[in-house]
């Protein structure tokens, strides 16, 4: 029988290059070692880094204007940047109530930068999101004027206000020989109304205001403020004495009131409330005396004795020459 050796390989021949050949085979690889060896501290790095970001964000939102915040407006006004041009007529008006509204907002709302200009405006630059607010704080001004203007009893000589959507033109229709009360009334509410279009107009052309005063009995328009060309005008006019400012007028007890209803009739009630039943019918034009109040109801006393309660709403105060 014969017997046959396994067939070796070249490496099985040579037993020291077999030796090297395992060795080298199984040698560890230092380069990647290396590697795996520089994960661990970039991991910590970057939790070091979350967590100091997280601290600085928590203390920031403490501040009352944080540096978060401040980063974003610098950004913003370094983007994009918007110009309001108001005219210095605007600040030259000795009524307190104008002066605040067209300067403290100004300052407190963070305008970037004020420029003065050789044709009589200041050029306000601001970022888009202050001119927001500072056009919605303008606008809400304007409405609260109109809302006021509409109180018969703050207003009595206004007979009807009416405006369009756009706030440019308004129409105050007025009791005879009340001209120059109204003209005091219109001259505020004409430096709102331009106020409010110059900050809405922004770096566009501004629209025109108009502000036309309407007798009553003849119809005739008696004055009319349009701007830019009456601004100085206003400031004129606003300098009358104080007695020419309207505060609220409300009745109280001892005061007299007129009733105001156009062509309609008044209920008179036993209470001050619609559930009340209707003891008499007062005409337009009835001069009642105020002896209580409960809400907006008023306790009065007719010319022919009678007691009873009428609405606020539907009189006004009475005054001699009314």
């Amino acid at each position: 029988m014969e017997f046959f050796d396994e067939p070796r390989s070249k490496n099985r021949e040579n037993p020291e290059r077999e030796t090297q050949y395992v060795q080298k085979r199984f040698k560890p690889d230092k380069q990647a070692g290396k590697k795996k060896r520089w994960l661990i501290p970039l991991a910590l790095l970057l939790i070091i880094i979350i967590v100091a970001i997280s601290i600085f964000a928590f203390i920031d939102s403490r501040i009352e204007i944080g540096i978060f915040q401040q980063l974003r407006e610098l950004l913003a006004l370094g983007e994009q940047q918007v110009e309001v041009t108001l005219p210095l007529a605007l600040f030259s008006f000795e009524d307190k109530d104008i002066k605040e509204i067209t300067t403290r907002a100004l300052e407190e709302q963070g305008v970037d930068e004020v420029v003065q200009s050789d044709d009589q405006v200041l050029i306000y630059k601001m970022s888009p999101e202050v001119k927001d607010k500072l056009l919605g704080e303008a606008k809400n001004d304007l409405e609260e004027k109109i809302t006021a203007l509409k109180d018969n009893r703050q207003y009595p000589y206004l007979v009807d206000i009416s405006y369009d959507n756009s706030y440019q033109d308004f129409y105050l229709v007025i009791d005879h020989e009340q001209k120059d009360r109204a003209l005091f009334a219109a001259a505020k509410l004409f430096v709102l109304a331009v106020y409010y279009h110059n900050f809405y107009a922004a770096e566009d052309a501004v629209q025109e205001v108009s502000i036309s005063i309407k007798d009553t009995e003849t119809g005739d328009i008696q004055e009319n403020l349009v701007s830019p060309d009456d601004l100085n005008r206003v400031a004129t006019i606003l300098e009358r004495p104080e007695e020419w400012e309207e505060a609220p007028r409300t009745p109280q007890a001892g005061s007299q009131v007129i009733v105001s209803t156009g062509p309609d009739n008044l209920n008179l009630r036993d209470g001050p409330e619609i559930t009340y039943l209707i003891i008499d019918i007062l005409s337009s034009e009835t001069i009642l005396d105020v002896i209580g109040k409960d809400g907006d109801w008023l306790e009065v006393i007719t010319p022919d004795g009678k007691e009873g309660w009428v609405h606020g709403d539907y009189v006004k105060i009475y005054a001699e020459d009314d």
